[in-house]
C-alpha cells in the first residue's frame, strides 16, 4: 500500500509542478590550474542605471585569484573584445575561458574570437552562477566600490581601481599571498616603500596543497548545510523544469515535459517532443512519472456490473449475512418468549 500511494501521488500533475526540485548533489571542486594563466573567468556585472547605464567585465585568473575589472558601455561584442586585447596584449592568451551564456559569450563573434586564438571555451549551466563561483563572488568587491561612488559622488573608475588594486596587493585568504605577486613572480611597490626588488619566490606545490584544502573543506561543510545527495536523474528518465521567473500563484515548475540527454556532474542536456535542447542543472528540475488524468473517475452503477441480475429485468436483492443470537444472550431470549406467550 505504502508503495502504490508514492505512485500515485508522484503522478499528480499539480503535485509535481507545484513539489520541491531534486536535491543538490554534492559539490564538484574545481581545482586551481596548474598554470598561473592557464585558465580564466569572465563576468559582468551590472548595468548601473546611476552611472549611466554602464556595465564592469571582470576578468579573474584562477591559479592567483588575479582581477581585471574595466567598465563598458554594454556587453556587446565590441567593447569585451577591446577589454579582452588589452589583457591579453599584456599576459597572452590563455588556455581556456570560463564564463556562464549571457550575451555576448553565446554568440558567433565570441565563438570565433575564441576559436582563432586556440582559446577553449568553458560555459556553466544557465542559471546556475555557482559554477562559477570565483568570479561570482569578486562581485561583492564591485558592488561595494560603485555604492561608495555613487554615495559620495567620486569618480567610479577611481573607486573602481582602488577596490580592485587593494584585492590585488592583499595576502588572499586561500594563497596567503598576494594575488599580484603569484602572477607577476615578484613583490609590487604600492604605497609603502619596497626594500627588496628581487624575484619573489613561492612554492607552487604548497599554494596548490592550499588550495586543494580549502576547497575540500568548503565543499564538506556546504554539503552538511544543503543536505547534499547524489542525484537519481539519468539520461532517459522524463523531468520538468523550474521557471527562471515567476509571478503570484504561479507555479514552481512549468508543465513541459523533457527527457534527459546527458547529465555530467549535476549537468544536464534536456531535449522536449519537439527536438528543442536546453541545459539545466538538476537542482532546477524535478524528476516525473506518467501523469494520471486529472478528471474524476466515474464510480459505475449497480447496474452497470457484468452478472448483475437487474440487467436481465429479474428482481435483485442486495445479498444479507446470516444474523445469529449471541450464545450468551440465549435463556434471556427464551425469558421473554415466555413471557409474550403468557400476555
Amino acid at each position: 500500500m505504502p508503495t502504490d500511494v508514492e505512485k500515485w501521488v508522484k503522478s499528480c500533475a499539480i503535485c509535481s509542478v507545484n513539489g520541491r526540485p531534486e536535491r543538490r548533489p554534492p559539490m564538484q571542486r574545481a581545482f586551481a590550474p596548474k598554470g598561473v594563466w592557464e585558465t580564466v573567468a569572465l563576468d559582468f556585472n551590472g548595468p548601473y542605471l546611476k552611472l549611466g547605464g554602464i556595465s564592469i567585465l571582470v576578468i579573474i585568473f584562477l591559479g592567483s585569484r588575479y582581477a581585471i575589472a574595466r567598465s563598458v558601455k554594454s556587453t556587446k561584442f565590441e567593447y569585451t573584445k577591446a577589454v579582452l586585447d588589452t589583457a591579453f596584449e599584456r599576459e597572452g592568451f590563455p588556455k581556456a575561458i570560463k564564463s556562464d551564456n549571457g550575451p555576448p559569450f553565446n554568440g558567433e563573434d565570441y565563438a570565433k574570437y575564441c576559436s582563432e586564438r586556440g582559446i577553449q571555451t568553458i560555459f556553466s549551466t544557465p542559471f546556475y552562477p555557482q559554477q562559477n563561483g570565483l568570479v561570482e563572488g569578486f562581485m561583492k568587491v564591485i558592488n561595494k566600490a560603485m555604492s561608495a561612488a555613487i554615495l559620495t559622488g567620486a569618480n567610479y573608475q577611481k573607486e573602481l581601481q582602488a577596490a580592485v588594486q587593494s584585492c590585488n596587493a592583499a595576502d588572499h585568504s586561500i594563497t596567503k599571498l598576494p594575488p599580484e605577486e603569484v602572477l607577476t613572480g615578484r613583490k609590487i611597490r604600492r604605497g609603502l616603500p619596497l626594500l627588496n626588488y628581487s624575484k619573489s619566490e613561492h612554492d607552487e606545490k604548497l599554494l596548490d596543497a592550499r588550495d586543494r584544502e580549502a576547497k575540500l573543506l568548503s565543499k564538506k561543510r556546504e554539503d552538511i548545510r544543503r543536505r547534499a545527495k547524489e542525484s537519481k536523474v539519468i539520461p532517459g528518465d522524463t523531468v520538468i523544469v523550474e521557471r527562471s521567473s515567476r509571478g503570484e500563484g504561479d507555479s514552481r515548475f512549468g508543465t513541459k515535459r523533457f527527457t534527459v540527454m546527458r547529465e555530467h556532474n549535476g549537468s544536464l542536456v534536456l531535449c522536449d517532443a519537439d527536438g528543442q535542447q536546453l541545459k539545466r542543472h538538476v537542482s532546477q528540475t524535478k524528476k516525473v512519472r506518467l501523469w494520471r488524468s486529472t478528471t474524476p473517475t466515474k464510480v459505475p452503477e449497480e447496474s452497470s456490473f457484468p452478472g448483475n441480475p437487474a440487467d436481465s429485468g429479474a428482481s435483485y436483492e442486495r445479498p444479507k449475512r446470516e444474523r445469529r443470537l449471541p450464545s450468551y444472550l440465549s435463556e434471556y431470549a427464551h425469558a421473554v418468549d415466555g413471557s409474550l406467550g403468557k400476555l
